[in-house]
């Protein structure tokens, strides 16, 4: 690809992605409102004690797999065809490993549909191997409309049929369900949308590299998921599937920010930093660009977001669940340091230095287990506290560490995201004091309308949150960068 339209297809191919999750995320958001008023705290609580491990093992290949065959310089079908099959058949057997790991469940959680549960995902394992090259050959290729088309048609057929699901009273079998249809329909659009398919099983040494380099990624994966699901894991026995099921929908909800803004870039910003890997100094201020635009984003949204996290809950949920809005506002404050955050990934992979990354992940992973540790026998809301605090503490020293390679500067670093953090700090503190103590607000707040209530508090701390930046960087660049990479997504022209 010539270098000259790296960055716009680059940016358009993002561009796509976080449209095409924009749109996903609507569709998800309207299941989870049906879903959440059809169904229980403790239906959602069961199926997830299955998946904090289920969505752990699935995942072997998908990363890692998928890593390595977007990265490798030159990569030919015959390697492709045996990490297929690699991949397939260790599939299959950690199937039939899950399947036996769900009579162990039943008796870690003492809830006997568990083994039921974790019959039914084990298949998912198989599904996502079916189609995790194919999405990874059209990842290299920067094909990422056909892709996110796939992905967006599985989301709402899979939300559709689990509300049927639930309709006809199937309880918890409706939110399997959605988990289990999501793979199911990605296949065959995975075997529409990419013609290869793959030839008998030969020469399966030549997956052999892969399988090293996968090993490394998904080991550095586990590490990250434990630090993300402990938390599921201990308030699950200490607490039961109710008390699960609230921590659960509002993690749901405090992480799909993430989702919409950084999962569509992920692989965009892969393809595009291993292209330049090379030119350190085009490397460098290509990831420090994207960092910034994402923080200043992401911040936008944070704040919004923490400020009408409990009226959100109330008018989306329902009342059966006020509980989730206080875990949720407990929670939101880690969404910023998880965006930013976030982009370590791409230094250490799109550098071949998934080594590097495994032993950050040691130091995270055994950070955030003992802030878990301490937290869970207080309950979900502390749970939230332990998760945002332990985001925030580990921000500045992943950044420094993983820039170390290309000379990344600290300094550099934190010029890079402090006035986004700091605004919205200081503007979330201002707004929850005076909300709180200035006595006339606080009666005109609550005499609105909720709707108006939230679309009134989300516009007035983005304005501020914006203003605020501007004050601080003295203009409205962030602004302004943000604006051109929108404009330059929709200028029409060939990638």
């Amino acid at each position: 690809m010539v270098i000259g339209n790296l960055k716009k297809t680059a940016v358009r191919s993002a561009g796509i992605n976080v449209i095409s999750n924009s749109i996903g995320f609507i569709f998800q958001t309207a299941g989870v409102i049906v879903l959440a008023r059809l169904l229980t705290p403790k239906d959602f609580g069961l199926v997830a004690m299955v998946t904090a491990f289920s969505m752990w093992i699935m995942n072997f290949g998908i990363n890692g797999f998928t890593e390595y065959i977007i990265q490798k310089k030159d990569i030919n079908t015959l390697e492709i065809n045996s990490i297929f099959w690699t991949h397939l058949f260790l599939a299959s057997l950690l199937s039939v490993c899950f399947i036996l790991f769900g009579f162990f469940l039943v008796y870690f959680y003492k809830e006997p549909a568990l083994s039921g549960i974790s019959a039914v995902m084990a298949s998912s394992f198989i599904l996502y191997a079916l189609f995790t090259c194919h999405f990874a050959v059209l990842k290299r290729e920067m094909k990422f409309t056909y892709i996110a088309s796939a992905q967006l048609i599985a989301v709402i057929l899979s939300i559709g049929l689990s509300i049927s699901a639930a309709t006809i009273g199937l309880g918890y079998w409706a939110v399997v369900i959605r988990q289990l249809t999501l793979p199911i329909i990605t296949v065959i659009a995975a075997w529409i949308i990419r013609p290869w398919r793959p030839q008998r099983p030969q020469n399966l040494l030549n997956a052999l590299p892969a399988l090293k380099y996968a090993i490394k990624v998904y080991s550095n994966f586990s590490l990250s998921y434990l630090s993300r699901n402990i938390d599921n894991v201990l308030l699950g026995k200490f607490h039961g599937s109710t008390v699960l099921g609230n921590y659960d929908r509002a993690y749901y909800l405090s992480q799909q920010p993430i989702a919409q803004l950084l999962q569509p870039l992920t692989s965009v910003a892969l393809a595009t930093l291993s292209r330049i890997r090379q030119d350190k100094i085009k490397f460098a201020a290509y990831y420090i660009k994207v960092v910034s635009t994402i923080s200043f984003t992401g911040m936008a949204v944070t704040i919004s977001f923490m400020l009408t996290a409990q009226d959100l809950v109330l008018l989306l949920l329902g009342p059966a669940w006020t509980e989730t809005g206080k875990i949720l506002m407990a929670l939101i404050p880690a969404l910023a340091a998880t965006l930013t955050s976030g982009t370590n990934s791409w230094l250490y992979l799109s550098l071949g230095q998934p080594g590097r990354w495994f032993r950050w992940n040691i130091i995270a992973t055994s950070f955030t287990i003992l802030a878990f540790i301490i937290a869970a026998p207080f309950g979900a809301v502390a749970m939230g506290i332990a998760y945002s605090t332990k985001a925030y503490i580990l921000l500045l020293p992943g950044l420094w560490y993983a820039g170390r390679p290309i000379q990344l500067s600290p300094k550099i670093l934190l010029n890079s995201i402090w006035p986004y953090h700091s605004s919205a700090l200081i503007i979330a503190a201002f707004w929850l004091y005076i909300s709180t103590h200035w006595m006339p607000l606080s009666i005109f707040l609550s005499e609105l309308h909720i709707i108006i209530r939230v679309a009134l508090v989300a516009c007035t701390a983005t304005f501020l949150y914006i203003s605020l930046v501007a004050l601080f960087e003295r203009s409205f660049k962030s602004v302004y960068d943000f604006i051109a990479l929108v404009k330059l997504f929709f200028k029409r022209g060939d990638a």
